[in-house]
């Protein structure tokens, strides 16, 4: 094996045109050869066929002159006339009952007592929504409700006629007595006009309590209640209250000031020693070859745990291609240009033959130690032999990867 210490990233680029490979399989092999079929089989101009349709109906304009036996094998049944008479409605009499009945001797109505109204079971509601499986509505099935029948009739219309009949209506109803509300009366809620003139023991019985002055930002206490009810009474808050007066020179227009100070920290701290940072493993790009059209193939990802083993298998470009250049990569890119050269492999002397026909497989190998090892062999046993007995191999390495 022979090695050129005057190798550098350029010369390698360089010299890999015209060594090109591509992976195998990938792209099917054209046919490049000369074919007879167009003059062996020429098309035959193919008329466009008509288009078939059924032939319109136009009927006879004649008028029927023959005999036929519809008329007597098939009569006419007839019909019974429409009852179009609306349905009978029950049509109260306006007469009034003369006669005897003896519904109130028969029918005695029952002394009804009320009911207490029934309390149902005092659950718990649960305020979190249903989270599970019912049958519901599998058995019982929503049965339509019929429509509703609203009867006909006008606004009710008072009797006009006089009542002449017996009723116990008197005799039933016992009036109440009432008395007459003296006049004057006010309200309860209204407040009265003349001064107090009498004694009280309101002053005895409820002391003042001794008000302590607010302090600005003090918390209220947790057990103060707001009182909802409506303020019906006197203050004298408005008399003995007064403002006080604000300086204006006093009042703050900005907001807070900031958390961050504008002056540098001249002191001493122990944040550095206590607090050490992680030391994180740098970052290994991924390992690749170059392809045809300056496009970067990955064969170890990076970040992949080591020891890692990748290979492809890859072909020629161009027909009796006899040699194939590697260019062993590493970048994060997908174009090969952007990526750093670590070394490159020339395989000379292959056997010649159309492209796409050598199978050449590349094999990288990271062991635990970080350390890249590149093999390369053709899957063909015959074509390998071959280049074994007539090729030989030209390594480079980068010696500033």
């Amino acid at each position: 094996m022979d090695t050129q210490p005057e190798w550098n990233p350029e010369y390698a680029r360089q010299h890999y045109e015209g060594r090109e490979m591509q992976v195998w399989g990938q792209n099917a092999v054209g046919f490049d050869g000369m074919t007879t079929h167009r003059q062996d089989f020429v098309q035959h101009p193919l008329e466009g066929r008509p288009h078939y349709g059924p032939p319109a109906h136009a009927g006879n304009t004649l008028p029927f002159d023959g005999t036929s036996t519809y008329a007597s094998e098939f009569p006419a049944h007839p019909m019974p006339a429409r009852d179009a008479r609306p349905p009978a409605q029950y049509q109260p009499s306006d007469a009034p009952f003369d006669g005897t009945t003896t519904y109130k001797t028969n029918y005695i109505p029952h002394p009804m007592e009320r009911a207490a109204p029934r309390g149902g079971p005092h659950g718990e509601r649960v305020s979190l929504p249903f989270d599970g499986q019912t049958s519901y509505r599998n058995d019982f099935t929503a049965h339509p409700l019929p429509e509703r029948q609203v009867a006909a009739g006008g606004p009710y219309q008072p009797a006009h006629v006089p009542f002449d009949a017996a009723s116990t209506y008197k005799g039933d109803y016992v009036q109440h007595p009432y008395e007459p509300r003296p006049q004057g009366m006010t309200s309860a809620n209204a407040r009265p006009s003349l001064p107090f003139d009498g004694t009280t023991t309101y002053s005895d019985y409820f002391k003042p309590f001794p008000v302590q002055p607010h302090v600005a930002g003090a918390a209220r206490p947790g057990n103060y209640q707001l009182n909802g009810a409506r303020f019906e009474g006197m203050s004298e808050t408005m008399d003995k209250y007064r403002a006080w007066a604000v300086d204006p020179s006093n009042r703050h227009g900005h907001g807070p000031p900031p958390m961050r100070p504008s002056l540098p920290f001249d002191g001493t701290t122990t944040h550095r020693e206590m607090f050490k940072g992680w030391q994180l493993p740098p970052k290994r790009p991924a390992l690749g070859v170059q392809m045809v059209g300056d496009v970067a193939y990955v064969l170890i990802p990076a970040n992949a745990a080591v020891p890692a083993v990748g290979r492809q298998v890859f072909t020629t470009v161009h027909d009796n291609q006899t040699e194939m250049s590697v260019l062993v990569l590493e970048g994060d890119f997908t174009q090969a240009s952007r990526c750093s050269v670590l070394g490159q492999f020339d395989f000379q002397g292959l056997p010649p033959g159309p492209k796409g026909m050598a199978k050449l497989e590349v094999t990288f190998h990271v062991d635990q130690n970080g350390v890249l090892n590149v093999a390369a062999c053709d899957l063909n046993s015959q074509r390998q032999e071959q280049w074994l007995r007539e090729g030989y191999l030209v390594a480079h390495s980068n010696p500033n990867p």
